[in-house]
């Protein structure tokens, strides 16, 4: 966003990007009690590997690169689950079902096609994988922070600011479903160490250093300002 403003001319004296920050006292990895819940809930076996896809039923998440990966990957590691939420995420929505099919994706115990949730990070704290595959139109996706702050590797297209997010915890892949499938699998040889980068990075997540990040950029301006001032009157 910084940038096209800068390519539209916008003039500024100081260009500042602050990162999202989230809750992660909400968003943190789940304790063996709710792992086990959720995956009971869903179905999915304790040890499964699971993919977390967390994104409206829109052309801008392309929800259809995300199913053509799915169906390359399950040919590559039988038995993993596959988590699909929000608006339009579900079988019972014909365009989604119709697209399912085209993808190679059939109803399966292993496919969960969940719509909107409210309670996201029972979600994120089973997810192995959070993807995202989108083609354009993001800025900072808050699914990856989101699902990292709760153990999960981020797997995300080149969009937005995704790659700077995911930078040293995740993976960024081409528009490409087998490339993604392969960046999937590669993730789950390499579980333990990626989750632990993914946790050792959470208070770069959270709300309070977004916070500190706004407070030193006004301190920046007012100091700035004052020295302009000093130099009006000297």
């Amino acid at each position: 966003t910084s940038e096209a403003y800068a390519r539209a001319g916008v003039a500024a004296g100081s260009r500042y990007v602050i990162a999202n920050g989230i809750d992660t006292d909400r968003f943190r990895p789940g304790t063996t009690e709710e792992i086990t819940s959720t995956r009971a809930r869903l179905g999915i076996p304790a040890a499964a590997p699971v993919v977390v896809f967390a994104a409206r039923f829109d052309a801008m998440k392309d929800p259809g690169l995300f199913l053509r990966a799915a169906a390359a990957h399950t040919m590559r590691r039988p038995g993993t689950h596959y988590v699909l939420c929000g608006a339009g995420m579900t079988w019972d929505n014909p365009a989604f079902a119709a697209l399912a099919r085209e993808s190679g994706v059939e109803p399966s115990s292993s496919v969960h096609a969940l719509g909107i949730v409210d309670d996201m990070p029972s979600l994120y704290r089973v997810a192995d994988v959070v993807a995202l595959t989108s083609a354009f139109g993001e800025a900072s996706p808050l699914c990856l922070v989101e699902g990292a702050a709760c153990g999960a590797t981020p797997v995300t297209t080149d969009v937005g600011d995704a790659a700077l997010r995911v930078a040293g915890i995740g993976v960024v892949t081409s528009h490409n479903a087998g490339e993604i499938a392969a960046a999937w699998d590669d993730v789950l040889d390499r579980r333990p160490g990626l989750r632990d980068a993914a946790l050792a990075a959470r208070t770069s997540f959270g709300r309070d250093r977004m916070i500190a990040d706004y407070r030193d950029v006004v301190e920046d301006l007012v100091s700035a300002r004052s020295n302009e001032d000093v130099a009006l009157a000297g």
